[in-house]
C-alpha cells in the first residue's frame, strides 16, 4: 500500500462519528486561541490517524477503543511507518487531547467516561543526533547536478535553504511576490514572529528558472497532487537531493532540511558561504543571529560546530593541519 494515507475518496468513507469528534475538537482548538499552523498540524496528524483507523482498524468508532486499539495505531506507526519517536509522541499526543475533549464533553458524550488513549505510554526520546555540516563544494556539485538536469524546483528550494538559513516552516511559506523579486520575502517565524527572508543571488537566479517552467496557475511550490502546504512534501524532495549528492560525492553525511540551517551558521561564520566571498569577509555569530532569527548567541553557536578542541590547540601554538 502506499505510504500516502490521505485521499478524498477514503477521507468520505471516514467513520461520521469520528469525523464529527475531529471537528469539534479542532474549532475548540481555535477558540483557545491556538496558532493557525498548530491547527494545521492537528489536522493533518488526526486526518492521518482516522484514515489508519478507516483501513487498519475496520474504520472503528474512536470512542469504543479499548487500550490495545491505541497500541496498535502505536505499533503501526513504530513498525510499519518508522517514524522517528518524535513523530510517533506527536501523533499520540494529540490524539490523546482529542479523546480528552470527548472525556470532558458531558453533553455529546455523557458515555465516554474513560480516556483509555491517555494510559498509551509515549516513547522514549532518543539522543539527540550528530548535527550535519555540508561544504560549499557540496552545495556547489548539488547545484550543478539540479541546473544540469533541470530540476529547477529541487534547486529553488536547495538555494534558499542555503540562502536564508530560514526553518522549514518558513520555506514553505514562500510564495511569488513583488517583494520576492525584490530580494526578500516576510514570513511567519517560530512563536508567531514575523520577521524577513533574505533572497539571495542563487535563489534569485533558480527562483527565475523555476518560475520560467511552471504552469499557469501551479503554485509556488507544486507537487503532482498540487500545492504543497505540507512540510512532509519539502523533506521528500531534500532527501532526493541527499541520494543524489551521495551518489556524486560519497562522503555526503545524511542531512534533513534542517542540517541546512546548522550549514548556513557555519559556512557564514567560518568565511566558506559564497555570500562571504561576495561581501569580503566572514560573519561575526552575532550577524548570523540575526540572520536566522535566534533569540540568543547561544542559541546561534549551539548550531556550529564545537570549537573546544581547536582553542585548545592554538592555545598551546599547534596546528591542526
Amino acid at each position: 500500500m502506499s505510504r500516502v494515507l490521505y485521499s478524498q475518496e477514503r477521507w468520505e468513507k471516514v467513520n461520521a462519528v469520528n469525523k464529527e469528534l475531529m471537528q469539534l475538537y479542532l474549532r475548540s482548538t481555535r477558540a483557545d486561541r491556538r496558532r493557525p499552523n498548530t491547527c494545521s498540524e492537528y489536522t493533518y496528524d488526526l486526518r492521518f490517524f482516522l484514515i489508519w483507523n478507516l483501513l487498519y482498524n475496520n474504520n472503528m468508532n474512536v470512542l469504543e477503543f479499548k487500550k490495545r486499539n491505541f497500541e496498535d495505531f502505536k505499533f503501526f506507526m513504530t513498525d510499519e511507518r518508522n517514524v522517528s519517536n518524535a513523530r510517533a509522541n506527536r501523533l499520540l499526543c494529540v490524539v490523546r487531547r482529542m479523546m480528552d475533549y470527548a472525556e470532558d464533553d458531558d453533553d455529546l458524550y455523557e458515555f465516554y467516561v474513560r480516556n483509555v488513549a491517555a494510559k498509551v505510554k509515549s516513547l522514549e526520546k532518543k539522543p539527540v543526533k550528530e548535527n550535519t555540516f555540508l561544504k560549499q563544494e557540496q552545495i556547489d556539485l548539488l547545484r550543478g547536478y539540479l541546473i544540469n538536469k533541470k530540476m529547477y524546483q529541487h534547486l529553488c528550494l536547495l538555494d534558499v535553504f542555503y540562502d536564508t538559513g530560514a526553518r522549514i516552516n518558513e520555506v514553505l511559506q514562500v510564495k511569488n511576490t513583488d517583494t520576492l523579486k525584490h530580494g526578500y520575502i516576510k514570513v511567519e517565524c517560530k512563536g508567531g514572529e514575523k520577521q524577513y527572508i533574505l533572497i539571495h543571488e542563487h535563489s534569485q537566479e533558480s527562483i527565475k528558472l523555476h518560475l520560467s517552467v511552471k504552469e499557469s496557475g501551479d503554485a509556488f511550490w507544486q507537487s503532482k497532487y498540487g500545492e504543497v502546504k505540507k512540510t512532509s512534501t519539502l523533506r521528500g524532495w531534500v532527501k532526493d537531493m541527499y541520494e543524489i549528492l551521495k551518489e556524486i560525492d560519497p562522503s555526503t553525511p545524511y542531512f534533513t532540511p534542517h542540517s541546512f540551517r546548522h550549514t548556513v551558521i557555519e559556512n557564514l561564520c567560518n568565511g566558506t558561504h559564497y555570500l562571504c566571498k561576495k561581501i569580503g569577509r566572514k560573519l561575526t555569530i552575532e550577524e548570523a543571529q540575526i540572520i536566522v532569527h535566534h533569540k540568543s548567541i547561544d542559541m546561534t553557536k549551539s548550531y556550529m560546530k564545537p570549537k573546544d578542541g581547536e582553542i585548545v590547540f592554538k592555545l598551546f601554538g599547534i596546528s591542526l593541519g
